[in-house]
């Protein structure tokens, strides 16, 4: 006794189980959503008073930070005007000192001098005392 299984029953057959697979994977899904959504509404009933609360309280929230945040536009403008006073004078410190760096270097050759001096006669003078 042979059977014969055509192939368009044989496909027809692996749609349908496919399709039976789906569908209960399809209601896994919606039982897992379902009990999401009510532990969300005991969550959302239970802080009710809260929500309410935020949510009331919001608009004044919002103008606080627009207002927090137009005094900060005004203090970096004052602040920036400040920096650029600060490198205006800086600028003005430097070619000053560019221009004046001749007299420094002499000024300090003259220090070194002086040291390479003292540190000589400081030599000699210890080595009078040894004799």
């Amino acid at each position: 006794m042979d059977t014969t299984i055509r192939l368009g029953d044989l496909g027809l057959f692996l749609l349908g189980t496919a399709l039976f697979v789906l569908l209960i994977y399809a209601i896994m899904v919606l039982k897992n959503l379902y009990e999401t959504m009510k532990v969300v509404k005991n969550l959302v009933e239970d802080n009710r008073k809260s929500i309410d609360l935020v949510l009331n309280q919001a608009p004044s929230i919002a103008s606080n930070i627009e207002s927090i945040s137009e005094d900060i536009a005004h203090d970096v403008k004052a602040i920036q005007g400040t920096i650029d006073q600060i490198a205006g004078t800086s600028e003005v410190a430097a070619g000053a000192l560019a221009e004046n760096t001749d007299v420094l270097t002499s000024i300090i050759g003259v220090i070194q001098v002086i040291y390479v001096i003292k540190d000589f006669l400081g030599g000699l003078h210890k080595k009078r005392k040894w004799f």
